[in-house]
């Protein structure tokens, strides 16, 4: 899970910083292009990873499983560290292989738009993070459990709708990790507590969120398996 976890999130950045190169040389702004080339890598990544580690990519996604009682803490820390880790090789990775002329220092480091003060960056990120976790509670949401083929494309489209509406704002990070490791190769340091604060803190509230307004009440769950076993065994007495 280690490794799935750690070789996912690198691809993200490299894939995804990869897909921003060409705003260095665009007189127009293309940051619809990083919106869609990070979501479609998010697919790709989901497809590839999934069914290994659940390929959360993201300390927020991570914080939401344990939440959600997915994941136990131990294991969380060390989805996290994974992350980390991978995002800062995966990023590395395209340093080497790019030239500095498309990727200079600062290159896809998540920045609040002068327009906007940090509590209104701070503000965004945790909106949009919330829309992110609260799609990922519900697919991991037991009444959705045979839908899971569809999975990574939800994910992509996701990611990619919210990048592209916030991504001019605050680049739309809705993760720490992916904030972090283009500025381990240089960059402003400045408001990036906007980044560690805003999408885990919306872990919490996205979470909270769904488990109070969508959560079946226990009572529904039992009547639901109920109802299942009564029409399982009744199917196998007609076989009989």
């Amino acid at each position: 899970m280690f490794v799935a976890e750690l070789i996912g999130t690198g691809l993200l950045m490299f894939l995804g910083c990869l897909g921003c190169v060409n705003n260095y040389n665009e007189p127009t702004p293309t940051h619809h292009l990083g919106g869609i080339t990070f979501g479609l890598t998010v697919m790709l990544i989901i497809q590839t990873f999934g069914h290994i580690s659940g390929a959360h990519l993201n300390p927020a996604v991570t914080l939401g499983t344990l939440l959600f009682g997915i994941v136990k803490p131990m294991m969380a820390v060390v989805y996290i560290i994974a992350q980390f880790v991978g995002a800062t090789l995966g990023f590395g990775l395209l340093k080497i292989l790019a030239s500095d002329k498309y990727v200079p220092e600062g290159f896809c480091v998540t920045t609040i738009d002068e327009s906007l003060s940090p509590v209104q960056g701070l503000g965004i990120e945790i909106v949009i993070t919330t829309v992110l976790i609260l799609i990922c509670c519900a697919v991991w949401d037991k009444r959705n459990a045979n839908k899971p083929d569809s999975t990574p494309l939800r994910f992509g489209f996701a990611i990619a709708a919210i990048s592209m509406a916030a991504g001019p704002l605050t680049g739309a990070s809705m993760n720490t990790a992916r904030s972090f490791a283009p500025l381990v190769f240089g960059g402003s340091w400045k408001h990036q507590w906007v980044y560690w604060l805003g999408p885990n803190l919306a872990a919490f509230v996205g979470c909270g969120l769904y488990k109070f307004l969508f959560s079946e009440p226990a009572n529904e769950e039992e009547k639901r398996e109920t109802v299942y076993l009564n029409d399982v065994s009744h199917q196998s007495a007609e076989k009989v």
